[in-house]
């Protein structure tokens, strides 16, 4: 019995803070840890402010990714600088990718952008119109100007769908054959081609082995 009233307990305060917090969103009061991303602090009124020195890094990443250069090589860049991510840890793919996607470098502020679901606490998932969330533009100093914004994401997309093109046409090279995709290299884990050698012959070769 105590137990279901502890549950009940911190039920009721759960939904106490959910409800106090969507009355700041719609306020259009903004709630962001600054500590998990890069670029930004607060001052004393708890108000976004620009890291300068942060902000070079930021700028660096949007820049050369225009010039094209993808998450994987920008963080191997990063990494052979020794520039550190704002945890302190080395960069990933993904922590560029992220970066690249956030609006806050623009000024903007998308809140509740993930959401934490009933029955998983201590989870969180992107929200996908299952909760209300609220868009707040302008809402402090922007490290990217919008324009620059908007054409990292006009690059990305287009990168996407090269990338699906790409996957496509391999898939159909895959299809060609009964065995093709299916024979794994055991050393190396990559797939094994198909080649027709000395007097038609036929052998499936690794494709490291084929490229290196």
């Amino acid at each position: 019995v105590l137990s279901s009233f502890a549950q009940e307990e911190s039920r009721s305060m759960s939904e106490n803070n959910k409800w106090t917090i969507k009355k700041k969103f719609e306020r259009g009061e903004v709630m962001i840890n600054t500590s998990r991303f890069m670029g930004y602090s607060k001052d004393d009124y708890g108000d976004m402010i620009v890291d300068r020195k942060e902000a070079l890094v930021v700028e660096f990443i949007f820049d050369m990714y225009l010039l094209y250069v993808g998450g994987s090589r920008l963080a191997d860049l990063l990494n052979f600088l020794g520039v550190k991510t704002v945890t302190g840890t080395t960069w990933e793919s993904g922590t560029i990718k992220g970066m690249l996607c956030n609006e806050k470098y623009k000024g903007d502020c998308h809140m509740q952008k993930y959401f934490t679901p009933e029955h998983m606490r201590g989870q969180t998932r992107l929200n996908r119109g299952e909760v209300k969330s609220y868009y707040i533009s302008e809402n402090h100093e922007p490290i990217v100007a919008p324009e620059k914004w908007e054409q990292v994401q006009q690059l990305r997309e287009k990168r996407k769908q090269d990338r699906n093109i790409g996957q496509d046409n391999a898939q159909k090279f895959n299809n060609r054959y009964p065995l093709s995709g299916l024979l794994i290299c055991p050393y190396c884990g990559k797939t094994l081609r198909r080649r027709q050698v000395y007097k038609k012959k036929i052998q499936w070769l690794c494709s490291t082995y084929i490229e290196k």
